[in-house]
């Protein structure tokens, strides 16, 4: 973990909406399974009943941390995979009497290319409109609304600038319309405080990797009595949804960074993470009165900081701050010359989509990393940009 004594010797890590490490609780709460303990859950001896209790374990784990039953979360391989089972399954379920699905214009690539996957098997695929601070148009929403709409799927949390989506407001406009509301709580989950109960949806993705779990664990939470169809078939593992043998450690992980972000939430861990970010905002500001910050004037995750320089490439400010290690936007989506498909979609100007640089913090980030980093981003954009 990187320390106050190590900053200047170790690169800034600043990128935690792309992933989190394993914190060492987690670790230790899944080394017995790899080899020790190794059993299958579904097998009916002592020692198999032990790695089944494990699985269990971890459910109930997260599901304390979103404020549900147990017998609602379905692990899945991440967050990718649950996805495609929202999407796909509401598709399956729906599409001989309700063929539209409605998406943001924002959401990370799992949903985009998912929907659009389904459009080529006959889905009507509506995009919902953004304003200019990324938050979804509820008129744009209300008016493409129908009889005919299956699915609306809406991030809870954006990977790019962290702006927050009305998803309770949205789930309640879907179900009156006799639609499912499905939310991608990837970048939400350990990051803030979130109870599927209170938003109203009926479907809801988990991604591990970023709450500081292992990558190759997510979890789908679908509501009681929700006719989604099977996703994977098989043994009838995961209530039938998702057959396959349960991978025990992943799981044991995955519940143990559940536990530990109820912990943090609870310890208000969100408003000194956001005081750290506002403090680094402001001083880069201060500093370079041409920047532009996305989404500050509405709620938005307390670790993202998403900036952009008018004559500087984002790519090309990283370039020239070795000592940070952050992005230019999703680390899933495809490079392009055309920037942020988020902030072209928010209608920014193309140089300032090419500009984009997101800073995501992590519980372990500190003052002196900031005052570091923020230091050599000055240093940086108060030179003239390559080609000016």
């Amino acid at each position: 973990m990187i320390s106050e004594h190590t900053v200047t010797e170790m690169p800034i890590y600043l990128d935690y909406n792309a992933t989190t490490p394993c914190l060492p609780e987690v670790v230790a709460a899944m080394t017995p399974y790899w080899s020790e303990h190794f059993f299958n859950p579904s097998s009916s001896y002592p020692e198999a009943m032990v790695a089944r209790k494990v699985v269990e374990n971890g459910r109930a784990a997260l599901a304390a941390l979103l404020g549900t039953d147990p017998a609602r979360i379905i692990f899945t391989s991440g967050g990718t995979e649950s996805n495609n089972m929202a999407l796909r399954g509401a598709w399956t379920y729906w599409q001989a009497t309700r063929p539209r699905i409605l998406i943001s214009a924002i959401e990370h690539p799992a949903v985009l290319e998912t929907a659009l996957d389904l459009q080529h098997l006959g889905a009507e695929i509506v995009t919902i409109p953004v304003d200019a601070q990324g938050v979804v148009r509820l008129d744009a929403l209300r008016e493409a609304l129908d009889d005919r709409t299956a699915l609306v799927s809406v991030m809870l949390a954006n990977n790019e600038i962290g702006t927050l989506q009305p998803v309770a407001e949205i789930a309640h406009l879907a179900h009156a319309a006799g639609a499912w509301m499905h939310t991608d709580a990837a970048q939400a989950v350990g990051k803030i405080s979130v109870n599927v109960e209170a938003l109203g949806v009926d479907l809801l993705t988990v991604a591990g990797h970023k709450l500081y779990a292992p990558k190759g664990i997510g979890a789908l939470y679908i509501h009681n009595g929700l006719p989604l169809p099977p996703f994977l078939t098989g043994g009838g593992q995961e209530r039938g949804y998702r057959s396959g043998t349960e991978p025990v450690a992943l799981i044991a992980g995955l519940g143990m960074a559940a536990r530990l972000a109820q912990d943090w939430l609870a310890t208000s861990g969100p408003l000194q993470q956001a005081a750290l970010r506002d403090a680094l905002e402001a001083h880069l500001l201060k500093s370079i009165p041409a920047l532009r910050v996305f989404g500050q004037e509405v709620l938005r995750l307390p670790n993202t900081l998403a900036l952009a320089h008018p004559r500087w490439p984002g790519a090309s400010v990283l370039a020239a701050c070795p000592a940070i290690r952050a992005g230019t936007g999703s680390a899933c989506h495809h490079s392009s010359d055309t920037g942020s498909p988020v902030l072209r979609a928010m209608g920014i100007a193309p140089n300032l989509a090419l500009g984009l640089v997101r800073l995501s913090l992590g519980r372990s980030t500190t003052q002196a990393e900031l005052a570091i980093a923020g230091q050599s981003l000055i240093s940086v954009l108060q030179t003239p940009a390559p080609g000016w």
